[in-house]
C-alpha cells in the first residue's frame, strides 16, 4: 500500500522519464567536447548508467523478495513472533513489512552510492548571488566552448539551482532561442539534446517556442496519456488493497474470536 501511495505522488515523473522527458531539469547534459572541464570525474554514460538503474531494480526485488521470507524464518524461532505468526494473515503482513524494510534499505544504499558524485556536480555548479560566482561558470569562460554552448550548460545550472535562479536562466534560454532562430544550421551543429530544451522552455514558459523543441509536444502528449491512464490504475489498485486489507482484518478478527471462544468452551 505505502509503494502505491508512493507511486501515486511519482508516477507521472516515471512515465515521462520513459519518453526521455521531465517536468524539470533533472540533471546537468554537457555537449561533447565541453564534457573536458569536469574536474572530478569522466561523464556519465547515459547506457551505462540505465543498465546501472535495471541492476539496481533487479538487486532491490531479489534482496528484498528472498530476505523476507528469511527474516520471518528467523523471527519464528523466537517465541515472541512465534505466538503471533499462528495466524497466516499477520505471517503476510509481518512479510510485507519485511519487504518494505528491506527495499527500503537498499535504496538507501543505492542513492548513498550515488551521492559522492552528486555531491561534487553541486560543488562544481553551486553559488550564492550570481552564477558568475560559480566554478563551471568560471571554466567555461577559460575554455574555448562559443557562446551559445555556454549558454546552453548555465541555463541548466540556473534551473538545477536551489532555489531556481528564474531570471539567469531566463536570460540563457532566450539567448538560445534567439540562436536556433537566427541561424538554425548552425544551431543543430552543437549537437544539443533536443529534450533537455524542450525541458527548459516547458519549466520557464509552460509551452515549445523553437522548430527543434516543438516536434516533442507530441511525444508529450503521448507521455500525458499514459500517466493519466496509470494514474487510474495506481488508484484502483490502492481502493482494492484497502478493501483486500479490511477484509483481511475482519477475517482475522473473526479467527481470534472463534479460538478464543473454542479455547475458552475448552478449558470450561
Amino acid at each position: 500500500m505505502l509503494m502505491t501511495i508512493t507511486a501515486l505522488f511519482f508516477q507521472k515523473e516515471f512515465v515521462y522519464r520513459f519518453f526521455d522527458l521531465s517536468m524539470h531539469i533533472q540533471s546537468l547534459d554537457l555537449p561533447y567536447h565541453v564534457q573536458d572541464l569536469i574536474p572530478f570525474k569522466q561523464p556519465v554514460d547515459y547506457f551505462f548508467n540505465l543498465l546501472s538503474w535495471f541492476g539496481w531494480l533487479f538487486i532491490k526485488i531479489f534482496v528484498a523478495f528472498i530476505g523476507a521470507f528469511l527474516l520471518l524464518r528467523w523471527a519464528k524461532k523466537l517465541n515472541f513472533f512465534r505466538q503471533r505468526f499462528q495466524a497466516w494473515t499477520l505471517r503476510v503482513v509481518a512479510w510485507i513489512i519485511a519487504f518494505t524494510l528491506l527495499w527500503s534499505g537498499m535504496s538507501y544504499i543505492q542513492y548513498d552510492w550515488q551521492d559522492e558524485t552528486e555531491k561534487a556536480y553541486q560543488q562544481w555548479m553551486s553559488y550564492k548571488n550570481n552564477i558568475i560566482e560559480s566554478q563551471i561558470a568560471q571554466d567555461l569562460n577559460q575554455s574555448n566552448a562559443s557562446a551559445t554552448e555556454k549558454a546552453y550548460v548555465l541555463a541548466q545550472v540556473a534551473l538545477l539551482h536551489d532555489p531556481i535562479d528564474r531570471k539567469t536562466a531566463n536570460i540563457y534560454v532566450n539567448q538560445l532561442i534567439n540562436a536556433e532562430r537566427n541561424n538554425p544550421t548552425e544551431f543543430q551543429k552543437y549537437d544539443f539534446k533536443p529534450e533537455q530544451l524542450w525541458v527548459m522552455q516547458q519549466q520557464l514558459y509552460g509551452k515549445s517556442i523553437t522548430l527543434m523543441t516543438q516536434p516533442l509536444d507530441l511525444r508529450a502528449q503521448q507521455a500525458e496519456r499514459i500517466a493519466r491512464i496509470v494514474n487510474v490504475v495506481l488508484w484502483g489498485l490502492l481502493l482494492v488493497t484497502i478493501a483486500i486489507s479490511m477484509v483481511l482484518y475482519f477475517l482475522a478478527s473473526h479467527l481470534k474470536s472463534r479460538r478464543n471462544r473454542i479455547a475458552h468452551q475448552l478449558d470450561a
